[in-house]
């Protein structure tokens, strides 16, 4: 049996190498495979998330119940064993993220490739595909050169996110060549940017905040301020689960969420008394980071250059209330250039679950980012892909 990959990719790969028994041809548009791994995790390759399902669930964002049986059959210790047994060491850091044992990105490239390879897979760079048509029960495939029949066709073309890296979402429109409905794709776990200026603590981190959104969770971690708004942890978290949310929208940023308003009210009331005489935009230094202060100051709306035994305690509530939510207005985002991962794709009602065979097309299976189904970072988008990758193989093969 021919079965033909289209996409070199961690999903790609996977099914290539589940693929037992068949032929699989991998066709990758680019001139390597692999390259959005390469930058996955800073280089270092977040692989996936040691966790049980149910935990895993709970991090995906879209679409988790259309995974359930894809993690039953490829769990987190699966991905640590493939790679370990296709010669990439692996480690667990805090959070249960797992990584490659040299922290190089490429060598869970060759563990992929490896697996591929071993089960026969060809792979052919520079391979555009063109198009797709079914054929008697099969498939010609369209490429730049050339055409080809083959038996089975799995997609692992990818989103929209780094595009540079082959991502592009130009498989998208073979898809919904053969009749499949695309999910609008938009940026996940992207910078998120906003009205007010922030510049001049570009490049601050908040630890321990609390960022909070209408119809969201409050999201408890660490932030970073941009040139351009906010990210880090928790604001790609937010802007996983705001993906399709219209802009503008506001956000509330918690600065003290271990204190109590009361509490609060109360160490201002002493850190002012203890030095009466200083100056409004001297005497938050203790409270906060010193690039953040002017922005605090101007949105309090109290004169920096007040001395504190002025502030009213109609003006020392205000402020107590503005740490406990300093409101942002977020405008935008980076877009896909720069976001994590993609939000949207073929709609998961159109595919089996448990197969990843398409509902509408026979012999035709998915993988990876080009399905709409997206998750937090922690390894776990990864990990979707090599799921929903063996899964694809091994039942494109199997069907």
């Amino acid at each position: 049996m021919k079965i033909a990959v289209i996409g070199g990719g961690a999903a790609g790969l996977t099914a290539a190498g589940s693929a037992i028994g068949a032929k699989p041809i991998i066709f990758e548009h680019t001139d390597k495979i692999g390259k959005k791994i390469y930058i996955t995790g800073k280089g270092r390759c977040n692989f996936t998330n040691v966790c049980d399902s149910q935990t895993f669930l709970q991090n995906v964002v879209t679409n988790a119940p259309f995974l359930r049986s894809a993690l039953a059959g490829f769990s987190p210790d699966d991905a640590v064993a493939l790679l370990n047994a296709n010669g990439c060491k692996t480690k667990v850091e805090r959070g249960r993220r797992a990584f490659p044992q040299s922290d190089k990105a490429s060598d869970v490239t060759k563990a992929l490739q490896r697996y591929a390879e071993n089960n026969g897979a060809e792979i052919r760079l520079h391979c555009d595909v063109k198009n797709i048509v079914p054929d008697n029960g099969g498939f010609t495939v369209e490429f730049v050169g050339g055409a080809e029949s083959f038996d089975r066709v799995i997609m692992c073309t990818g989103g929209m996110s780094y595009p540079v890296t082959g991502s592009d979402g130009s498989a998208f429109e073979l898809m919904r060549k053969l009749g499949h409905a695309i999910v609008a794709p938009v940026p996940s776990l992207v910078e998120l940017y906003t009205e007010e200026d922030l510049s001049a603590a570009e490049g601050l981190t908040l630890k321990n905040v609390t960022l909070r959104a209408d119809g969201v969770k409050p999201i408890f971690g660490d932030m970073m301020i941009t040139a351009d708004g906010i990210s880090g942890p928790i604001a790609l978290t937010l802007s996983a689960y705001a993906a399709r949310r219209e802009y503008p929208y506001n956000v509330f940023v918690d600065l003290k969420p271990a204190v109590a308003v009361e509490e609060l009210d109360d160490r201002l009331l002493r850190e002012f008394g203890q030095a009466p005489n200083k100056q409004v935009k001297n005497a938050l230094d203790a409270l906060l980071p010193k690039a953040l202060v002017p922005f605090v100051i101007d949105k309090w709306g109290v004169g920096p250059s007040r001395q504190v035994n002025s502030v009213t305690k109609k003006e020392r509530r205000a402020l107590v209330e503005l740490l406990k939510a300093m409101p942002l207005t977020v405008v935008g985002n980076a877009g896909f250039d720069r976001a994590v991962v993609t939000n949207g794709g073929v709609d998961v009602k159109q595919i089996d679950p448990k197969t990843m065979g398409s509902r509408l097309v026979r012999g035709l299976y998915f993988a990876g980012e080009a399905l709409d189904v997206d998750a937090l970072t922690g390894g776990y988008n990864f990990h979707i892909a090599l799921a929903t990758g063996h899964a694809a193989g091994m039942f494109a093969a199997k069907e």
